[in-house]
Formats: structure tokens, C-alpha cells, sequence
């Protein structure tokens, strides 16, 4: 136990529930999932580490999955293209979302 959500429950606004590579979940379903494999599956999201990231309201939530972009580039090996290539594509569309100089399909790219 962490003690809770800075600034209490209401003050939640999103939960990474297994580790940087699983959706995040917003609160309304936070409010009601049971952190197990099945419910997690459930909801489109996953138990994957089980290292949860709680992130409260003052979160930029683009800035932080920009972060989390920079950190699977900068860790890629480099032996595969997909990842050797991708990643760096995903934090260069990360970083213009951030500075909102994205274009609207690049959401769907990713």
C-alpha cells in the first residue's frame, strides 16, 4: 500500500495498471475494476507487471506517455526494424502532440 491517490480518490484521474506497456484506465473505470487478469482483460487493459502508475489530475497524461515514448526508444536494442524504427516515430508524434503540432491522422498512427 502506497497511501492512496495524492489528494484523495477524486483526485484520480488515470491508472497504468501493469506497467508501462498496457492502456491506461480512466477513474470512472478505476471506480469499479478488480485488479485482476480476467477484469483488467475486460476492459482492454492488462495486469502485464503489475507496476502501477497512478496519476493524479495535475498529470499532463500526453507528456507522460511522451516520457514512457522517449524510454522504450532510448531502450530498444536496435535488432528489430519495428522497434528500432517505431519507437523513434511514436516519441517524435509524442513530442509534436505535446506541443500540439501533431496532424490528426498521426493519432490514429498510433
Amino acid at each position: 500500500h502506497c497511501g492512496g491517490v495524492r489528494g484523495g480518490w477524486d483526485n484520480l484521474l488515470a491508472v497504468i495498471p501493469g506497467g508501462s506497456s498496457v492502456p491506461l484506465l480512466p477513474k470512472h473505470i478505476c471506480d469499479d475494476v478488480l485488479m485482476d487478469y480476467d477484469a483488467l482483460k475486460a476492459v482492454q487493459s492488462g495486469l502485464g507487471t503489475a507496476a502501477v502508475i497512478v496519476m493524479d489530475k495535475s498529470t499532463d497524461v500526453v507528456d507522460a506517455i511522451a516520457r514512457l515514448s522517449y524510454f522504450y526508444k532510448h531502450e530498444s536494442c536496435g535488432q528489430c526494424t519495428p522497434c528500432r524504427e517505431g519507437t523513434g516515430w511514436l516519441w517524435m508524434i509524442m513530442e509534436r502532440l505535446k506541443v500540439g503540432n501533431a496532424k490528426l491522422e498521426e493519432i490514429d498512427m498510433l
